[in-house]
């Protein structure tokens, strides 16, 4: 599959995104949905051959989820006037605050919850693995080194799922969003 094999985690940096998922990225912006029809019509290829190199519907909703999720990193880090980990602080803080404002986001929550925090938290979709090993990075990156009692990568980790706890709250348990508290608590295991 050709969009996978060169997924960039760099999340200071802005991502190339190939064609087609860039065609299904402006067709979700649209309608908060993918046709994977119209999106092989829409490329010029047919509906195996973008099965064949891009995965089924799940897996190029989470490359379109993830080309959102990291070109807003990038421009937040990049933004940030903050430096060690309070930027990484400031940077998820405002990544979820996006998150939760996403209208296309919230239009797929509500139409399609199961399959959106699928393709959203599970550790076999594109979003959240990437999402850690990025974030990871960034943690050696800001503390220097990873000599702490906590691997970044298991401290990303928490940092991720904690997130996705608090930015899907409604979904999950019927609670509001609360980022305000995702954040003091991911203040706190980041200090």
């Amino acid at each position: 599959m050709l969009s996978h094999a060169a997924a960039n985690t760099d999340l200071t940096t802005e991502p190339e995104v190939d064609p087609v998922i860039a065609r299904a990225l402006r067709q979700f912006l649209r309608e908060s949905r993918i046709d994977m029809g119209d999106l092989a019509t829409e490329s010029g290829i047919g509906r195996a051959t973008l099965y064949r190199r891009h995965g089924d519907r799940d897996r190029v909703l989470g490359e379109v989820l993830w080309a959102i999720t990291h070109r807003a990193w990038a421009r937040l880090w990049q933004a940030s006037p903050e430096r060690g980990m309070t930027r990484v602080v400031a940077v998820l803080d405002q990544a979820m605050r996006d998150t939760v404002g996403s209208p296309a986001l919230r239009a797929l929550l509500e139409r399609d919850p199961e399959t959106a925090l699928r393709v959203l938290t599970s550790q076999k979709g594109v979003v959240q693995h990437r999402l850690v090993t990025g974030l990871a990075d960034l943690i050696r990156a800001e503390r220097g080194d990873d000599t702490s009692e906590i691997p970044a990568t298991k401290l990303a980790y928490a940092v991720v799922r904690l997130a996705e706890s608090f930015c899907y709250s409604d979904v999950i348990t019927g609670a509001p969003p609360d980022i305000d508290t995702a954040t003091e608590v991911i203040r706190k295991l980041l200090a």
